[in-house]
């Protein structure tokens, strides 16, 4: 887990690593509730195999699809 001060759209930045979606969304709303964070928001990110899984993914239904004429 990490923390970094920031400049622009958002003031505060922190990356922790999750075991799953669910327990990220306890702790986001746990912190929103209690007031601590306003205008807070998640960002789920992907290894590199995921996303690379993802891109082939896309690649096949891209090939597939066919848009209305």
């Amino acid at each position: 887990m990490g923390a970094w001060m920031a400049f622009g759209g958002d003031d505060l930045v922190v990356i922790a690593d999750m075991p799953d979606d669910a327990s990220m969304a306890g702790v986001a709303l746990a912190v929103s509730a209690a007031g601590a964070i306003v205008g807070g928001k998640t960002t789920r990110l992907l290894d590199m195999p995921t996303a690379v899984e993802g891109m082939k993914k896309a690649k096949a239904v891209f090939d597939a699809y066919k848009p209305p004429s």
